[in-house]
């Protein structure tokens, strides 16, 4: 497919309610109900988790608030400023941050959220590139859809 911006791409489906674009020459795998997005010679890898909210606490703002804050804490992340909730997006709400990992390394994690449904992404490389900019494409690019 070539999208508007006239580049070659690849429509996806992942689970039964979410599609991706992704840029020429990447590559999604899923495994044990995880996938992975990346490129072979590529600097990183985008992880996605799904998850379903069987009890909502408070909002949806807010639970997708806690859950960030839980994985951040859980996994020692260290992000460079607060988490931005962004609920201008069309169709979902998104909540993401930039930090490092204990080891170092570069992660940004992005929640993204269409009640009940929550996809967890997080990116992560030795250290923040260039890539990163085709990584925000594809995340913002996801589109929940009916099933």
């Amino acid at each position: 497919v070539t999208n508007l911006r006239g580049e070659n791409t690849m429509i996806v489906r992942l689970r039964n309610y979410l599609m991706c674009e992704l840029p020429d020459g990447w590559t999604a795998e899923e495994n044990s109900g995880v996938t992975s997005i990346y490129r072979a010679d590529g600097d990183g890898a985008l992880t996605l988790s799904y998850h379903s909210i069987a009890e909502m606490q408070g909002t949806l703002d807010a639970h997708i608030s806690i859950m960030a804050k839980r994985f951040l804490d859980e996994n020692h992340i260290k992000l460079k400023h607060a988490p931005i909730l962004d609920g201008t997006q069309k169709g979902k709400t998104v909540l993401y941050g930039t930090g490092m990992l204990p080891d170092s390394w570069f992660i940004k994690l992005w929640v993204i959220a269409k009640y009940p449904e929550v996809v967890f992404a997080t990116y992560q490389s030795k250290k923040e590139t260039a890539e990163l900019k085709k990584i925000d494409k594809v995340v913002s690019g996801f589109v929940f859809v009916d099933a």
